[in-house]
């Protein structure tokens, strides 16, 4: 298959294909009739998910990236999934045990769709299947390398978050706004929640602040907002969703996906990659370093994490090898 550079080929072009690329951007596209896989980047069989690589036709060199996941069972509606509705065509029996395979009626069947288009090659490599590998992060090297990395992203990088703060897209998904413009938040469902599964929860706080990239940036003086949005986004989520504060995880991610602080909620029973040791890290414990450590603690701890051998920020650590690190 052909590769993409390693490096991020910057903004998305602007000249995409007119008829495709209208239809993305005002919420148009009713097929993929156009769309040609060039790639398979990566498929999880646990979830059920499979992330693709293609193009659309008339436009050969703007890169497309398709998510597809089966949808949960809703398991407050299973009376035609269940019932006659379901064909069934055998694999094997033995004894008392036996497998089929079924094809549930349509209004029981479905994926979700999610589209990135025009993609970069940093999107591509984001969702291609990759070596994990952990990295310890000192203060000096965080100095040194990430944040001239972090202020090196360019700004159109976060124009869907600022969409987003701005009302300019997904208003109709709000699900709380605190409007305060220092300790103040948008609370979303994540793209990755249907909304019909409470068990499967997984929410997104974004702060109205721009001032904030991540964990290193986070004092003291930055405790209101960070208690602020865990006790009004839980509050939020239970009168929305009925889940109790009890039943959520809470944590940020380091390293982000993207540099604009931002809080994770999701429910416990929820089995989440990004909830792993070596990415999520607690709001509790957030806040409660910082109380008792010391207002700087987060600039000053060193921090180990997972990093995929194909993002750009492993290679300005040096490959990897401890050594190369110091």
């Amino acid at each position: 298959m052909e590769s993409l550079a390693a490096a991020d080929a910057g903004p998305p072009r602007s000249d995409a294909a007119p008829n495709t690329a209208a239809a993305v951007a005002q919420g148009q596209l009713t097929s993929l009739k156009d769309f040609e896989v060039v790639e398979v980047l990566n498929q999880d069989p646990l979830n059920k998910s499979i992330a693709l690589r293609g193009r659309f036709a008339g436009r050969p060199d703007d890169d497309a990236v398709l998510l597809l996941a089966r949808k949960p069972f809703d398991g407050g509606d299973v009376t035609g999934l269940a019932g006659p509705g379901l064909s069934l065509q055998l694999d094997f029996v033995n004894d008392i045990y036996s497998k089929y395979v079924g094809r549930p009626p349509p209004q029981h069947s479905g994926i979700t769709v999610d589209l990135i288009y025009p993609a970069t090659a940093k999107h591509v490599q984001k969702h291609r299947e990759q070596k994990r590998i952990m990295v310890t992060e000192t203060p000096e090297l965080y100095e040194r390398v990430v944040l001239p990395y972090i202020r090196a992203i360019p700004p159109a990088r976060l124009q869907w978050v600022y969409n987003i703060l701005e009302k300019k897209k997904e208003v109709e998904r709000l699900i709380f706004e605190d409007p305060d413009p220092v300790n103040g938040f948008m609370l979303h469902p994540d793209l990755k929640w249907d909304q019909t599964s409470p068990d499967q929860l997984y929410c997104l706080a974004l702060v109205l602040r721009r001032d904030l990239a991540c964990l290193r940036d986070l004092t003291a003086d930055h405790l209101p907002l960070l208690e602020n949005v865990r006790d009004k986004g839980c509050r939020a989520i239970q009168q929305r969703y009925g889940v109790p504060p009890g039943c959520l995880r809470i944590f940020l991610h380091y390293q982000p996906s993207y540099y604009h602080l931002h809080v994770h909620f999701a429910h416990v029973a929820l089995a989440s990659p990004g909830a792993a040791a070596g990415k999520a890290v607690l709001l509790d414990d957030v806040i409660d370093c910082i109380k008792t450590c010391g207002s700087d603690v987060w600039r000053r701890r060193t921090l180990t994490y997972q990093l995929g051998e194909a993002d750009e920020l492993w290679r300005l650590l040096g490959g990897g090898t401890q050594e190369q690190q110091q």
